[in-house]
């Protein structure tokens, strides 16, 4: 009997520390990240939605299509869930209907080959403080999540709270990068623009076909920065760094 109440008592113990753990492991990622949107009305901008105090007016963009809003978690998550609140002043909340919720592994305004994973979409009624909650199965390292409002006429966006759920991950860099001089991408896959050549570098690490690039400082500023898919061997170019 004395061996079955340990039995039992052991894996009940297990069985809490278990779930002990993945409670502390899953946390509010998005807490003081940074946040930006489409565009801003009036003061409230995208890091209101980040803040439960604000969650009564939240966050509200400009009449536009679409509008959106989207987080840099600052580092690569696994997440787990995110929850969006919807805002009560105002009757606002009617313009969160139909959003719908996205998590990246880059900032898609930097780099065109961008990971994404759909989590969801708010449904087209919406009541004051309502809360929608996502699970998103991505299966690379997360790093924004993006709100987005579509709609084939200007609307406004507005979100009460997001609330990121999640817990640190890895992620797998594949760009390479050598710092020598006088090299050249004869033919790039992408031509961005940039201030350096350390921004052209930075460039080429966030872009996961990038491993290697090419910086001209005499080029036009709109194509200045060549990013290769393969490691640069090719002629020199006395202009580029």
């Amino acid at each position: 009997m004395l061996v079955l109440r340990a039995l039992v008592f052991g894996i009940l113990y297990t069985s809490v520390t278990r779930l002990q753990n993945i409670y502390v492991q899953s946390e509010n990622i998005s807490n003081g990240k940074y946040a930006k949107q489409s565009s801003t009305f009036s003061n409230k901008d995208a890091s209101r939605a980040l803040n439960k105090s604000f969650v009564s007016s939240g966050t509200l963009t400009k009449f536009a299509s679409p509008s959106w809003w989207v987080v840099d978690l600052r580092g690569y998550f696994t997440v787990s869930s995110i929850t969006l609140t919807a805002a009560t002043d105002g009757g606002w909340n009617i313009y969160m209907r139909n959003a719908f919720v996205e998590v990246m592994d880059k900032d898609v305004s930097l780099c065109p080959d961008v990971q994404s994973e759909w989590c969801g979409n708010v449904s087209n009624t919406v009541t004051g403080g309502q809360e929608f909650t996502f699970t998103c199965n991505a299966t690379f390292p997360v790093r924004f999540v993006r709100v987005t409002r579509p709609s084939t006429t200007n609307t406004f966006l507005v979100i009460g709270h997001v609330d990121v759920q999640g817990e640190g991950a890895k992620k797998p860099y594949r760009s390479y990068y050598k710092p020598l001089k006088n090299k050249k991408v004869s033919q790039p896959f992408l031509t961005m623009s940039a201030m350096t050549a350390g921004d052209c570098g930075i460039i080429c690490h966030r872009c996961n076909s990038c491993i290697d690039f090419s910086y001209s400082a005499v080029s036009p500023a709109d194509e200045n920065c060549l990013l290769s898919d393969q490691i640069i061997s090719g002629p020199v170019d006395n202009d580029t760094a």
